[in-house]
């Protein structure tokens, strides 16, 4: 399950690596960083995964791979020399099984050389005995130590401690990894700096502009309000001696307009009433002098 969850991550690390990648086009150098970066993520990806392979040719527990092998070879030695009733071939092969412990315990090689010490010296015991079935046993002690060897030369090849062997290797990958990550995130730190002070820059700049734009409008406003204003009181004033119409081009604003097409109206309204009182006076004006005309005729008859 975590095999499966590296390969999972791997490919996301890939996938988000080319995502960032045209983000560093400027930086003089950054198509060979990223090279180098996809190079070393290759190559630490392949020994991890060789690290597995490894621990799966020994065993992931005892009951896999070599690990397994051997043990099952050990018990049916074990058993033979039981049956056979052999006290110093059983404490020869409990020499040999406790140096096999430490040397999966603590991984040193002088382990190795004892295990092959006592594994001789039980060999020997069996060719010299009068074992009825000693080329059987012969055969399994054999067969253990082979098993025992190929385990060996695979914990050598993968390192007997962290520094040394494919452990080795793969530890000094990833910290050739970390560092190109680093130089990477550096630079991204860098690209994010320039980009917040475009931003604020741009900001600073769209608040002067829009300060500036605010500031016009409201003189602005304030002049076509002042001047519609005026216009209203010079109307008013011209009112008293003539009538004349207020022209609403002249008024900035909406509601003013919509004043001076009322009092255009009301100008309007007075005209024709004036009109109607001027028709009124002359009519009755001629009435006036048709009566005057009749009592004098009257008068003189």
């Amino acid at each position: 399950s975590y095999i499966t969850r590296f390969e999972t991550r791997a490919d996301n690390f890939s996938i988000k690596i080319q995502q960032i990648k045209p983000y560093f086009d400027e930086f003089a150098q950054s198509h060979i960083l990223f090279n180098e970066l996809h190079a070393s993520f290759v190559m630490y990806r392949s020994q991890f995964l060789d690290l597995v392979t490894l621990q799966n040719e020994i065993g992931l527990d005892e009951n896999h791979g070599l690990q397994n092998h051997f043990r099952q070879a050990t018990h049916l030695i074990e058993v033979e020399l039981k049956a056979q009733n052999q006290l110093n071939m059983q404490l020869l092969l409990l020499q040999i099984r406790r140096n096999e412990k430490d040397f999966l315990l603590r991984k040193r090689p002088e382990y190795v050389s004892q295990e092959q010490h006592y594994y001789l010296q039980l060999l020997a015991a069996v060719e010299q005995s009068s074992l009825s079935n000693k080329k059987q046993l012969q055969s399994r002690l054999e067969d253990y130590q082979q098993g025992f060897v190929s385990m060996v030369e695979a914990y050598q090849k993968m390192g007997l401690d962290h520094k040394s062997g494919l452990q080795g290797r793969f530890r000094e990958q990833a910290h050739e990894l970390e560092a190109q990550l680093l130089t990477v995130t550096s630079q991204f730190e860098l690209l994010i700096g320039k980009a917040e002070f475009q931003v604020e820059r741009n900001s600073l700049l769209i608040m002067l502009i829009t300060s500036v734009a605010l500031i016009t409008l409201l003189v602005r406003s304030y002049l076509t309000f002042q001047r519609a204003f005026l216009n209203f009181v010079m109307f008013f004033y011209r009112c008293k001696r003539e009538y004349q119409h207020m022209d609403s081009k002249k008024l900035g604003f909406s509601e003013f307009k919509h004043l001076a097409t009322i009092a255009n109206e009301m100008i309007d309204a007075r005209r024709d009433i004036e009109r109607q009182l001027q028709v009124a006076n002359a009519h009755i004006a001629e009435l006036e002098k048709d009566s005057v005309a009749d009592l004098k005729h009257q008068t003189l008859a």
